[in-house]
């Protein structure tokens, strides 16, 4: 037999494998009775389920590697859990969703290494970061060729654990996401025109960032700002789920403050809003994006910015946001691949303040994007 057809019916085999097991698995819980009184472990993201996909995430799994915050102090070392990412060149290239990123990076490999990550690489348009680790010879992952994946075909998500972190199937074939407006979740005192705030918003990036009733803004992501008009330009320039410098006047004191920009939607929830978050937290940034596959895998926004595979094992994209409770979106494998060497080679750099290691200052925030007063 030429290797060819060896190594053909070799997949050919594993997505049989697959197939049946994911088939059996299907007929006993419909034979089990009511969903509810099933063994958590034998529904579809219970443990016995994500088990039969093991062989399906094995080879990705390889490539698949955790992105943290190590966050050093006098006492102790706290590490933040921040997304997934996948190592796209063995030259030491890493993949992830660049609006989780924060603080100063660090990536573990399958293999139990801890190295330190800068970013070499950002597309606002998609979020994705490249991220440069120093390691060689890792082993990169493996892309789906050829058409999208269908509607209804099995995905699986690798970790860093052999059996997946979820599976589920392509919901929606390829669609835009329309861009939403970034709000900071505050109103401005009606009176006069400095922007001088009167309300924020409870769980708003404002009131996350610690913004108070009666602060004055005077600079966005160091742009002075005098007027509310120019902060609501100035804000115009970002995305849902950047992160900026805001500089205040509070009474006498002037505060430096870090807010993380959220959306319409998520900012002023109304009850189908809050329904639609019953599964768990969503993603930041989960719109704005020309291209994505839509699929019904339950992920944690730190479980976007891996692969996602098909049965085959190989990669039809990347996990690119939580966008509702059964709603995950994807970035396509060929506009994944088409966007791979501007992010390597610099093209796409990002402020050097924000490429990164573990023996730099904690860095300043992206500067403001040259459109932002238009």
């Amino acid at each position: 037999m030429k290797v060819e057809s060896r190594i053909q019916f070799g997949r050919m085999h594993r997505r049989g494998t697959v197939l049946m097991a994911a088939a059996v698995l299907v007929l006993f819980l419909s034979a089990t009775g009511q969903a509810q009184r099933l063994d958590a472990a034998r529904l579809r993201n219970g443990s016995a389920v994500r088990k039969a996909f093991r062989q399906v995430v094995a080879d990705a799994r390889q490539s698949t590697v955790r992105v943290f915050d190590v966050q050093q102090s006098d006492d102790e070392k706290d590490d933040k859990d921040l997304a997934l990412g996948v190592v796209v060149d063995s030259a030491g290239f890493v993949l992830t969703k660049a609006s989780e990123l924060n603080g100063t990076l660090e990536c573990r490999l399958q293999d139990g290494r801890k190295l330190s990550a800068r970013i070499v690489g950002i597309h606002r348009d998609y979020d994705l970061a490249m991220l440069k680790i120093d390691a060689t010879k890792l082993p990169a992952v493996k892309w789906a060729s050829g058409d999208d994946a269908a509607v209804g075909a099995w995905l699986a998500t690798p970790g860093m654990d052999q059996d997946p972190v979820s599976v589920g199937v392509v919901s929606v074939a390829r669609r835009k996401i329309a861009r939403q407006r970034a709000v900071l979740g505050i109103e401005f005192v009606a009176d006069g025109i400095r922007p001088k705030i009167k309300q924020v918003f409870p769980n708003s990036g404002a009131d996350d960032a610690g913004l108070k009733a009666d602060d004055i803004i005077t600079a966005v992501a160091g742009q002075v700002v005098k007027t509310r008009e120019a902060v609501k330009r100035a804000l115009s320039a970002f995305r849902p789920g950047d992160t900026l410098d805001l500089l205040i006047r509070r009474g006498g004191d002037e505060k430096l403050l870090r807010a993380t920009l959220g959306d319409p939607v998520s900012s002023f929830p109304n009850r189908a809003t809050l329904q639609n978050r019953l599964g768990g937290r969503l993603s930041r940034r989960r719109t704005g994006f020309d291209a994505i596959l839509q699929h019904d895998t339950v992920l944690r926004p730190r479980d976007c910015g891996g692969v996602i595979v098909g049965l085959d094992g190989r990669a039809i994209g990347i996990n690119i946001a939580r966008a509702g409770r059964i709603e995950s979106y994807a970035i396509p494998a060929a506009v994944v691949v088409s966007l791979l060497d501007d992010l390597k080679s610099g093209k796409l750099a990002p402020p050097k303040s924000v490429a990164k290691t573990t023996e730099d200052d904690e860095p300043a925030p992206p500067a403001l994007p040259e459109d932002a007063s238009k």
